[in-house]
């Protein structure tokens, strides 16, 4: 935005700051921290868009009683490998949250762990939850409306490959608008499997996933050794997508490029826009909570 005055905070300060926001508003203070981190994960990814700079839309929504503090959702109904989770109302990535545990927990009594939400709010993203069931090692992947999907797989880095529409493509993140439309227009032709992909999770999300609700899910290996085979599917996959630039439209979050940005985060620190950091501070004043100082 033409104009906007950027601040970089330390990560550390931030976090602490949207924390005691997040319980001044209402939310647990293990709530707050868990909502806090899942914004900084966007920030890490390079989607700032999703970042800590909406803190204060989802502040606001609990202040006008849109979203429950108070819940992460209850448990209506269960199988051995299936469960439904009436998110309440809740704060969508901590109820997504809630559920990634829920189908880590039965994937590894089965396999396999499907948990169905609804009750809450639209999600743009729930990348973060996605990743956290991999890091887990399993396959993670999220369903929801609107045609959000997440998809996470374990790699030997240890942290996951990532592919999610909202996140930056390869081919895109960190260049100029001007450089982006020279890159794609330099791409060869041809269907992209990106966006059949994305179209496909779009149909399952309208059959498979409640109207308007999420489906996520956990995949465990199913034997010795199969961890390791994973890793190295997934390394054979990356390898033959950058030899036929086959994944230079993919909104995917590599291991690599990750650690890369986390790295930046820490060292530099987070940047927020003055119209996103304003609310903030005004928020702040009532309960006399301090905010950081900038780090330049």
């Amino acid at each position: 935005m033409a104009g906007a005055v950027i601040h970089r905070f330390a990560y550390d300060d931030l976090r602490r700051f949207a924390m005691a926001l997040g319980t001044a508003a209402g939310l647990a203070p293990a709530r707050s921290g868990a909502l806090a981190a899942h914004l900084l994960w966007f920030d890490a990814a390079g989607a700032p868009s999703l970042g800590i700079a909406t803190l204060d839309t989802w502040l606001t929504a609990i202040d006008e009683r849109r979203v429950n503090a108070a819940t992460t959702g209850r448990v209506v109904g269960e199988r051995s490998s299936l469960a439904e989770l009436d998110g309440e109302n809740g704060m969508p990535l901590l109820v997504l949250e809630r559920a990634a545990e829920l189908a880590v927990e039965k994937a590894r009594d089965s396999g396999v762990g499907l948990v169905r939400v609804v009750g809450i709010e639209s999600a743009v993203s729930a990348a973060p939850i996605a990743a956290g069931i991999a890091i887990g090692p399993m396959a993670g992947w999220a369903i929801g409306p609107g045609g959000a999907w997440s998809l996470a797989l374990p790699t030997a880095a240890g942290l996951p490959l990532v592919v999610d529409p909202g996140l930056p493509t390869p081919a895109t993140s960190g260049k100029s608008p001007s450089a982006q439309g020279r890159s794609a227009a330099s791409r060869r032709p041809g269907k992209n499997p990106a966006t059949d992909f994305s179209e496909g999770m779009r149909l399952a999300a309208e059959v498979l996933v409640p109207e308007g609700g999420w489906l996520v899910a956990a995949l465990a290996g199913t034997g010795p050794g199969s961890l390791s085979a994973w890793h190295e599917r997934v390394a054979a996959a990356r390898e033959r997508s950058a030899a036929e630039d086959a994944g230079a439209d993919l909104h995917a979050l590599d291991p690599e490029g990750w650690e890369a940005r986390r790295r930046r985060l820490w060292q530099d620190g987070v940047e927020m826009a003055s119209s996103a950091w304003k609310p903030l501070v005004e928020r702040a004043r009532g309960p006399a909570i301090d905010p950081p100082a900038p780090l330049d």
